[in-house]
């Protein structure tokens, strides 16, 4: 008799902390409101107030073998999303705007215009991937997955992408994303995956200090190593369309942070 009662109560104890659980994984869960506010929150976030300037070093990793380059990039405040990005080798310039996603881009002494989601050089990244994170420029946004720090949500682009469905794992108390999948076509074919790290606060947001992008078609991996500067200047034509194609590189003068590839097995 005294066993019965012994195990009737250890039901009811494991009974109340099912109860627990379930009521803390509930009280956790983001309803649509919050995943809004979260979304929203990740756009703020990387969206810079003042002219913002990185100095990137690349490490590239392809079937070709490993070499490095590097590159310099602004970003600049405004609804325009626009950004600018050199880079050293292969050279080239280019003006995004990324409201319009559209690309001009400079090499070989000729301009071009092209979509957001053109390739960089043989970087294996798109100037689309490293383009600004717009909440709305997505829809239907569904929580696939959820943890105490961290919640998977994903959508499908509503504006001119390369790409069907975009998933996002978001850092829940800084509001920033640290993973990106890419699904391209269809939406079992995972294209690229970027992974976002080493994150300063710069002023009051935080940003990458490295950004690894995996290209699994080019069987290619960059890893980004990036040096922010807020508050930066840069001459006015290379983020206007009318004079970007006449503008006059950055000059090479601050030195990139050193570009890191993986050791070799």
């Amino acid at each position: 008799m005294n066993h019965d009662v012994g195990r009737v109560g250890k039901t009811w104890q494991l009974a109340i902390v099912a109860v627990f659980v379930l009521t803390a994984s509930s009280a956790r869960a983001l309803d649509s409101d919050s995943l809004r506010l979260l979304l929203l929150g990740a756009q703020d976030m990387n969206t810079p107030q003042t002219l913002m300037r990185a100095d990137i070093a690349i490490a590239l990793e392809t079937y070709k073998g490993r070499r490095t380059t590097r590159a310099i990039a602004f970003f600049a405040p405004g609804k325009d999303a626009r950004w600018y990005f050199q880079l050293e080798d292969p050279a080239l310039a280019a003006l995004v705007r990324g409201a319009e996603r559209k690309v001009m881009q400079r090499s070989d002494g000729s301009i071009k215009t092209a979509a957001i989601g053109e390739p960089i050089a043989d970087l294996g990244i798109s100037y689309e991937d490293l383009s600004r994170f717009i909440a709305d420029d997505f829809k239907l946004w569904q929580i696939a997955d959820e943890s105490t720090d961290t919640v998977l949500a994903g959508a499908h682009p509503q504006v001119e992408s390369a790409y069907v469905y975009r998933a996002y794992t978001f850092d829940k108390t800084r509001t920033i994303p640290l993973k990106v999948q890419f699904y391209a076509k269809t939406l079992n074919n995972m294209v690229k995956m970027r992974l976002d790290s080493d994150h300063v606060l710069v002023g009051k947001k935080w940003f990458p200090g490295t950004i690894e992008e995996q290209n699994f078609p080019d069987n290619s991996k960059a890893t980004l190593s990036i040096r922010w500067s807020q508050a930066a200047t840069a001459p006015p034509e290379l983020l206007a369309p009318e004079s970007f194609a006449a503008a006059s590189p950055v000059p090479w003068t601050s030195p990139a942070p050193a570009a890191t590839t993986s050791p070799k097995p």
